[in-house]
């Protein structure tokens, strides 16, 4: 049954994209229109619960990105990129009714801060925390003296942390996916008391948010992919048992 549910729940989110406008940046098509959707509620067993996860990636820096860059202007870039704020598109893609409860976390970085602040505005409480903070990269010694495009630069950069090298000082690979399987808990415990959450974070953190979520029994019901705005959605439903189960296990600790 509960996979008949889910099931629902991806066709309705596939649908809502063939039918849904794109936003616009700069006249050019940045996202779709969306929101959170609902399954059939005649499938739904008596007193069970729909939760839904909503993870955003940020919007698009508002940086140039575009030619050759020396080492010291790659590692300039790699600052500024933490420090700007989003090219504004001209709505926001992503609906919330005005009476719709939903737990709005984003990280302290200034790209997805300024991302939340623009989908939901500043009325909403949003739960502003380090823990959801992009996979850390440095730009470490000086080994190329020649002017590469920035993939290169930011491309190993990324694979040398991730081996171990160029850290500095910052987090280490396994730190990170340890600060990401935390961060998935958190999502997931906070929709027990609001069905409805969205983080507005950065893409490396995101995939491993999704990969914990998916190990603690969610499921995709929509994949954004990895482009600015993407928004992946995950669901999992809760019937009266499941939550009975949780309460033993929860005064059982106690």
């Amino acid at each position: 049954m509960q996979e008949q549910i889910l099931n629902n729940l991806e066709i309705k989110y596939k649908e809502l994209n063939r039918n849904a406008d794109f936003v616009t940046a700069n006249g050019v098509p940045v996202a779709q229109e969306l929101h959170f959707v609902e399954p059939n509620k005649n499938l739904l067993p008596e007193n069970a619960q729909v939760r839904q996860i909503a993870l955003i990636r940020h919007g698009e820096p508002d940086l140039t990105k575009t030619g050759q860059f020396t080492y010291e202007e790659a590692k300039s870039f790699i600052r500024n990129y933490d420090s700007v704020g989003i090219i504004i598109p001209d709505r926001p893609f992503f609906k919330l009714n005005e009476a719709e409860e939903v737990a709005l976390f984003t990280s302290t970085i200034p790209r997805a801060q300024a991302t939340a602040k623009y989908l939901f505005g500043a009325e909403r409480e949003i739960v502003i925390t380090e823990d959801f903070r992009e996979f850390e990269r440095i730009i470490g010694k000086r080994r190329v003296k020649m002017r590469l495009p920035l993939k290169y630069w930011t491309t190993t950069a990324r694979i040398k942390w991730m081996l171990g090298l160029d850290r500095e000082g910052i987090e280490s690979f396994s730190e990170a996916k340890e600060r990401a399987r935390k961060g998935a808990m958190l999502l997931d415990e906070s929709s027990e008391e609001i069905p409805k959450v969205v983080l507005v974070a950065h893409g490396f953190l995101n995939r491993y948010i999704r990969k914990n979520l998916e190990e603690l029994g969610w499921r995709v019901v929509r994949d954004g992919g990895d482009n600015y705005f993407a928004t992946t959605i995950l669901a999992k439903i809760d019937t009266e048992e499941d939550r009975n189960d949780t309460n033993l296990v929860t005064e059982s600790d106690n």
